[in-house]
């Protein structure tokens, strides 16, 4: 009974952390209207709040290691919770900001860590590859449902009440984790939290995430437009501010790695000991994770613009729409968590992977403007049950090659590489939409009958400099004043061009997938589980 009420504890915790994102997401127009402000700001909180995630994960799990993991989830779900209840009272950006993107964001960085490690505490054998196979489907059914719950309370309520119901499961978490049983550090030596460290390391994770996170906005390469920041341009040789941010970022995170080799040398304790990442079952392992939570976080981004903005859904009926995925997603997960007993999790992840391929292919074949039918909604099935699978596999696989005393700093390595993917994949399918959707424009355009020869060059001008996905009003609203032969020959180009936009993104997925299955070969090929020591 004991081990049901522990799961079912950090099962709480861990869907309210994967599910807070999108429930933002979906109400930015309400937090546009209810705060009087504009789309730069409510952006400027998620961005945030994906900087603080991913800067701190690292440094969250060293505390782990000094204080206790389980005392670390209690105080990550206490300042979470307190996060959580300043957004819902919040009457200004200025108090959200500190309670989503600030207090939220600390919390999560001491209680991802924490979750995964205190499941090798409190389970071992099938039981833990259960556990994490648990965790793994919730986190991804989280990112699909969240939209649902978000835009049926928006939509009905208000935002707020998403935020309080976080309050209340955060207080109901607390009150079940007296049940959790710790887990201790099997270490003769004291943990101490290096500082300089945790700095250098938040500043070169912060610079990478927001340079990914900026693409969407500015390329991947050539600027789209200049980009500044207080006042001062940041566009050298007409970069775009992406690569230069990572680049400086990578240029960080290379001064860390020389900081904790001198701290070593010292005879000090370390943030983290780097050496884990020299096992290329535990890099092969993050990798995958990586491209784990970058194909679903793209996948549906993706679909969320040809939903919403070629098809015309709203939040709520998009949500729904992933219905399709999330419950597959859900039960291959369960399902396939009590396959490792008998098959190696690394031929289960590249099985993932291959059915995964195979769910993009068939919605790159079926997605249309027309499309309704049967056949997509098997191609988000067979999404979701590759996702579900992989994910059953991912953390028990890696983390199992480690020992405990290093469990805790791998597990932030795993939950920083979920958030990176995440953001990656967002950040990457936004630009690789606008590349299809440019390139297939600029060619319907130059095979049109209707549109006159002397015209051309300034549409693709116009395409090209001011490339966005438009609803079929926003554009008719633009065209208000073209003849009706014109409005409806442009308006053709960019309903098929979308199409084409998103399709080539999903191309991008498969070839992902692709780098993903190779990641994989490195996996460990071993039965974690075997029969005889099942517990």
């Amino acid at each position: 009974m004991e081990k049901k009420i522990v799961i079912t504890a950090l099962v709480l915790a861990m869907f309210v952390l994967v599910i807070d994102t999108t429930i933002m997401n979906v109400s930015i127009s309400t937090l546009i209207k209810d705060f009087h402000t504009n789309v730069a700001t409510v952006q400027g909180a998620i961005t945030l709040y994906a900087l603080v995630m991913a800067s701190f994960m690292i440094t969250g799990g060293k505390i782990g290691d000094i204080i206790g993991r389980k005392r670390a989830f209690r105080t990550g779900l206490i300042v979470y919770g307190t996060g959580s209840f300043l957004t819902a009272i919040s009457p200004t950006m200025d108090v959200l900001f500190i309670g989503w993107s600030i207090l939220e964001g600390i919390g999560a960085t001491l209680v991802m860590p924490a979750i995964q490690t205190l499941v090798t505490s409190n389970y071992s054998g099938k039981d833990r590859a259960l556990a994490y196979g648990i965790l793994g489907g919730i986190v991804a059914s989280a990112i699909a449902l969240g939209p649902i719950i978000g835009g049926w309370l928006t939509t009905k309520y208000t935002w707020r009440l998403a935020f309080g119901g976080e309050v209340v499961i955060v207080l109901i978490v607390l009150l079940l984790s007296r049940y959790i049983l710790d887990a201790p550090l099997e270490t003769e030596e004291k943990p101490k939290l290096d500082i300089v460290g945790s700095i250098i390391s938040a500043l070169g994770m912060g610079f990478i995430v927001f340079g990914i996170l900026l693409a969407g906005d500015y390329g991947w390469w050539e600027a789209r437009h200049i980009f500044s920041i207080g006042g001062i341009e940041i566009s050298p040789f007409g970069l775009s501010p992406t690569p230069v941010f990572i680049l400086a970022g990578i240029i960080i995170l290379l001064c860390f790695a020389l900081w904790e080799h001198h701290v070593i040398i010292l005879g000090r304790m370390p943030l983290v000991r780097l050496d884990v990442l020299k096992d290329r079952r535990i890099t092969s392992g993050i990798f995958v994770q990586m491209a784990q939570t970058t194909l679903i976080g793209g996948f549906l981004f993706s679909m969320a613009l040809f939903l919403q903005i070629a098809l015309g859904f709203d939040a709520m009926q998009t949500g729904f729409l992933y219905l399709p995925l999330s419950i597959p997603l859900l039960i291959a997960s369960l399902t396939a968590s009590r396959l490792s007993a008998r098959i190696a999790p690394k031929r289960i992840i590249q099985v993932g992977l291959l059915v995964l391929i195979a769910g993009l292919l068939l919605a790159i074949a079926t997605i249309n403007v027309e499309v309704r039918g049967f056949a997509l909604l098997t191609g988000f099935a067979l999404i979701g049950i590759g996702v579900g699978v992989m994910s059953s596999q991912i953390m028990n696989l890696v983390l199992s090659q480690v020992v405990h005393e290093r469990t805790s700093e791998t597990a932030a390595f795993m939950s920083t590489s979920q958030n990176l993917g995440m953001a990656i994949g967002t950040a990457l399918m936004g630009s690789i939409v606008i590349v299809g959707f440019v390139g297939g424009a600029t060619t319907l355009i130059n095979d049109s009958t209707v549109i006159p020869e002397d015209l051309k060059p300034s549409v693709i001008s116009s395409v090209e400099e001011n490339s966005r996905f438009l609803t079929n009003q926003q554009l008719t609203a633009i065209l208000k004043d073209a003849s009706p032969e014109l409005s409806h020959e442009i308006s053709r180009v960019n309903e098929v061009a979308r199409i084409q936009g998103i399709k080539v993104s999903l191309w991008g997925l498969v070839i992902f997938a692709g780098f993903g299955i190779i990641a994989s070969i490195f996996l460990p090929p071993g039965i974690l589980v075997p029969p005889q020591t099942e517990q």
